[in-house]
């Protein structure tokens, strides 16, 4: 079993390389094979250097051509830290099951979206979109949540948050329909409702907060997707927990 946990950690650091990967590269519309460069000389990267945190443990963060340090370096090494310790966290809460490896990857689309919409604003399609497909075919074959509350978990979180766009008159965008469909088709009914109230209630805090303080203005934009990643990923782990609490 130390040994499985091992690999997994090991796994979890992989997945945190390819998602900064990605999110290095999906905002510049570039092909997600593309080997990892210099984002400004275009110099293709030792494989050594692929990865921020041993870029950072050997002291190497600079581009080998240019000499241009590594953008976004400590984003890189939070995502490379984050990554391997939620994926130990949910093997030691799922064990070697299904659950635990469709857990894992919505938690991948989770953590990528939250790194795009933070630094860009933006949640893409071609990251989204499959993700619900998945998400859809995984509902026929979840163990602990029906097809049926699936469904309607995926069908209620579009038709909500739809009219919420309609609404905001650019307060909410696209990408926040999308995310929120996904959410619905992992989460199902009726766990989806607390994960959109609550992701609502956190980012509404989080503004008020920042205005209060001075921080932001009345017409500064405020990407909600980080908020709906975070109660969507709580409410993924720990949902059946979290709605007897309030509704048992």
């Amino acid at each position: 079993m130390i040994i499985i946990f091992i690999l997994y950690v090991i796994l979890g650091w992989l997945i945190g390389v390819m998602i900064n990967h990605a999110a290095d590269l999906l905002p510049a519309r570039q092909s997600l094979i593309r080997t990892p460069a210099c984002a400004e000389c275009g110099a293709p990267r030792p494989r050594r250097q692929w990865s921020a945190l041993l870029m950072a443990i050997s002291g190497q963060v600079a581009c080998r051509q240019c000499q241009a340090r590594r953008s976004r370096l400590i984003r890189s090494i939070v995502v490379e830290l984050v990554t391997p310790l939620m994926f130990a966290y949910l093997l030691w809460r799922y064990g070697l099951s299904l659950k635990l490896g469709l857990v894992s990857l919505y938690s991948t689309v989770l953590l990528l979206v939250t790194v795009t919409d933070l630094e860009h604003r933006l949640i893409f399609n071609v990251i989204i979109l499959p993700a619900i497909l998945a998400a859809i075919i995984a509902a026929f074959i979840t163990p602990d949540l029906s097809w049926r509350a699936a469904l309607i978990g995926g069908v209620f979180a579009f038709v909500v948050v739809y009219v919420a766009v309609w609404l905001s008159r650019g307060g909410l965008g696209e990408g926040d329909l999308t995310l929120s469909t996904f959410l619905g088709f992992i989460l199902g009914f009726p766990h989806i409702i607390l994960g959109l109230t609550f992701g609502v209630f956190l980012g509404g805090l989080v503004a008020f907060l920042l205005l209060v303080s001075g921080r932001v203005g009345m017409k500064t934009f405020i990407p909600y997707g980080p908020f709906l990643t975070l109660t969507g990923w709580l409410m993924l782990v720990w949902g059946n927990e979290i709605w007897a609490y309030y509704f048992w």
